[in-house]
């Protein structure tokens, strides 16, 4: 369903629009994991198997640490299941990029808030993280650690997005939409699985009527370009292949040039011939007259 997310803010940005309330009532600014800060670009254009910021408990990390306490990880968007036994990711034969919210329980995985897109934002009162700003859109998903069956590299950290059926205002879009968590109370429920039962977290995994939608252009869909910031804000310094796709996309096909002395081919409708009374044909025949007074049957 859902092929393409954005996430503009840089690593420490992140940070900051994830701040919380603790069980204290004091503001937290979740950490990154080690090291994946670093694995984690800002950009307009994110495709399945790119990484992407996720956030979670910290009790997933650290089995002492409370479960109400979150975490950011760098995961790959596409979950690898920690079964998986071949030792290429690549060579995962099933879409794991969404997972629909009714077979979602019948899955062993692990639940997480993944971060897409900054378009949300607080009015200007105390209620955002520094008291006005944006608020990150989050959604629910769900997360696995994979090991290569053959070692020699990283347990690599993956995650897919819970989808459910559209709500009204987006559902002339697609009949489905990402199950959004909207608001801290919210994220909380889902993430806090030692103080928050299943039962109770499930019910927030349901289609929401509070949010916008805007158009965003088509070169989004050319996966070939995920890996520039920013569509809007630069123009990206394109290798000699990427120039070579862009005109390509751009570009309507060349006309081909006739030899001097050639007539071109005449068109279908310059040939006098009846065409064949097909069942388009007639249908054709049908609509043209449609409007005009049936004929009436000569009497026998």
């Amino acid at each position: 369903m859902c092929g393409r997310t954005a996430c503009t803010l840089g690593p420490e940005a992140v940070s900051k629009a994830c701040e919380y309330k603790d069980k204290r009532g004091q503001r937290k600014r979740p950490q990154w994991r080690d090291g994946d800060a670093e694995n984690y670009r800002p950009s307009y254009n994110k495709s399945p198997q790119s990484n992407s910021p996720v956030l979670l408990s910290m009790k997933h990390f650290q089995k002492d640490a409370d479960s109400s306490e979150r975490v950011l990880a760098a995961m790959r968007w596409g979950l690898i299941p920690s079964w998986f036994t071949e030792s290429d990711p690549s060579k995962m034969q099933y879409s794991t990029n969404n997972c629909r919210s009714d077979t979602m329980c019948e899955k062993t995985l692990y639940k997480a808030s993944v971060i897409p897109e900054t378009t949300h934002r607080y009015e200007d009162t105390k209620d955002g993280p520094d008291g006005g700003g944006q608020r990150l859109l989050t959604m629910a998903g769900l997360f696995d650690c994979w090991d290569p069956p053959a070692g020699g590299r990283d347990p690599l950290y993956s995650y897919t997005i819970i989808t459910v059926d559209s709500s009204k205002s987006m559902n002339w879009i697609h009949d489905r939409m990402p199950a959004i968590l909207d608001g801290d109370e919210e994220i909380q429920k889902w993430l806090d699985f030692g103080e928050v039962p299943a039962k109770e977290a499930l019910k927030l995994i349901q289609p929401i009527e509070n949010i916008t939608y805007h158009p965003v252009s088509t070169i989004t869909f050319i996966s070939l370009l995920c890996r520039f910031t920013s569509f809007a804000a630069m123009e990206p310094a394109l290798s000699a292949s990427s120039k070579n796709m862009l005109a390509w996309l751009q570009n309507k096909s060349p006309k081909k040039e006739e030899p001097e002395g050639v007539k071109p081919p005449a068109k279908l409708s310059q040939l006098a011939f009846s065409p064949k009374k097909t069942s388009a044909g007639l249908m054709h025949q049908w609509l043209k007259k449609e409007g005009e007074p049936s004929p009436k049957r000569p009497r026998k």
